[in-house]
């Protein structure tokens, strides 16, 4: 309906209460009435409305009079409620101006149009429907002093009834009211990050899903807030949050059902911790504000930055050879020994230190070899290898599996861990006792003597072959 708005402070003048209390007498006047023909007729513009919570429809009435004998016709309109719960309604004029007395005079022959305003405050709520019916008594009034040539009636006579009283009722007309929220949203944000869990690591990108809905009955367009906070009071100023939708989104609303209407936007929170973000839990909040001033809609989470947690298996370890010998003189096989080491947390602690310049040391039948290999920076996910060469300095017992070896990730903990029973492994490794002579070059020697006799074998029976097919 194009309507003229009017002012709300005007319309709330009018004390609801009275116009209430007004409407269910009338009410139960309607149903009392030995109904009878009216000459007028009442129809509207609508049959079916949606009014906004908090706000107002208009409906168009229009009154039309087939009487040609009375000078005036006063109809007095009444509205009630198939539900027994009535919503604020007023009849006004097409000023929107309250009716006095909720009356209107028609002239002989003639017609009007009334405004009836439709409230959805207090007991109407979103989603709530309900049933108006109106009808109009109507009765016929004269003035003192009036003849039979004005008022076309032989038996003219001032008639002092009011309308209200009157058993001549038109048609009654129904209107049906959905109250509608104008704007509303929703938010529903994912129970964890794309990688699964609520997990994060310092320096890592994470998406975490949400999807806004366009709730209210109109289009609406969005702005976008994401902070971080920490309730220990970690610092959180080098984060990096981003909402992933641009401010201005605009959402249709659900007065279109159109296959074209778009209701709903999916996004993701970019998180990035910041580099030095302590182990802890932090908590990421979403606030979707609407442009057209509905309450606000988000959600929020928590987060956790673990601490680092350095590992090295036993499997890790790792060396160039099966096995070494050792001579009588001293001489020894030199081996590489070679460790993997990884980072399976974060890379700072709950101190502010950091996993970058790693100390690692490998002790042989219990003893260090060498000096501490350094690794530069470990960071979530990192593996490296760092290797010392080992000349044996004794072979093993027979009752030993090999000699022991055993390699050790931050052999200070200088590094609070999640975990610090994982920060070494441990493997045997076999030495044998030779000869002063070097084995290698006896096998090496023994090795081509056994190839020199296979070639002269098979070369001898060839030729033997040969003599006997001559």
């Amino acid at each position: 309906m194009d309507e003229v708005r009017m002012s709300k402070s005007s319309i709330r003048g009018v004390s609801v209460a009275l116009a209430v209390v007004v409407m269910l007498v009338a009410g139960t006047m309607i149903s009392n009435v030995d109904a009878a023909a009216s000459p007028v007729t009442l129809s509207s513009d609508t049959s079916t409305t949606d009014v906004m919570v908090g706000d107002y429809a208009v409906a168009t009435l229009t009154l039309s009079s087939s009487d040609t004998t009375y000078r005036t016709m006063e109809v007095y309109l009444v509205a009630s409620w198939a539900s027994g719960v009535a919503w604020t309604t007023f009849f006004m004029d097409t000023d929107l101006n309250p009716l006095d007395g909720d009356k209107v005079s028609l002239s002989k022959g003639g017609s009007g149009t009334v405004k009836f305003i439709i409230y959805c405050t207090g007991i109407c709520s979103e989603g709530d429907t309900n049933t108006v019916s109106i009808v109009g008594k109507t009765d016929p009034k004269f003035y003192e002093g009036s003849s039979t040539s004005n008022c076309g009636s032989t038996d003219c006579e001032t008639d002092t009834s009011p309308a209200s009283s009157s058993s001549n009722v038109t048609n009654t007309i129904s209107i049906s009211i959905t109250a509608r929220q104008a704007y509303a949203q929703t938010v529903t944000c994912d129970a964890a990050s794309s990688t699964g869990n609520n997990q994060m690591f310092q320096g890592n990108t994470y998406l975490w899903g949400y999807t806004l809905t366009n709730t209210g009955w109109n289009t609406d367009t969005y702005q976008f807030t994401s902070v971080v906070t920490s309730g220990s009071g970690a610092e959180v100023g080098f984060w990096t949050v981003s909402p992933g939708i641009s401010n201005g989104k605009e959402l249709t609303g659900q007065s279109d059902a159109s296959s074209t209407a778009v209701h709903s936007a999916a996004g993701s929170i970019s998180i990035i911790p910041a580099s030095n973000a302590r182990p802890g839990v932090y908590n990421i909040e979403l606030t979707i504000t609407s442009t057209n001033d509905a309450p606000d809609a988000g959600c929020d989470f928590d987060v956790v930055i673990p601490e680092p947690d350095l590992e090295i298996k036993d499997t890790d370890i790792s060396f160039s050879h099966t096995g070494a010998w050792i001579n009588t003189r001293g001489d020894s096989q030199r081996v590489t020994i070679t460790a993997k080491v990884r980072n399976n947390g974060g890379t700072t602690d709950a101190s502010g230190t950091t996993t970058t310049d790693v100390e690692v040391k490998f002790y042989v039948d219990g003893s260090q070899l060498g000096s501490a290999q350094t690794i530069a920076s470990l960071n979530y996910g990192d593996e490296t290898t760092v290797s010392v060469f080992w000349n044996p300095a004794r072979a093993h017992d027979g009752d030993e599996v090999g000699i022991s070896i055993k390699v050790v990730v931050d052999p200070a903990d200088v590094i609070e861990e999640t975990d610090q029973s994982n920060n070494e492994g441990s493997t045997h490794f076999k030495v044998v006792r030779t000869k002063a002579s070097n084995p290698s070059f006896y096998m090496g020697f023994m090795s081509l003597t056994a190839a020199v006799g296979a070639a002269v074998l098979l070369s001898t029976y060839y030729r033997n072959k040969e003599d006997l097919e001559d």
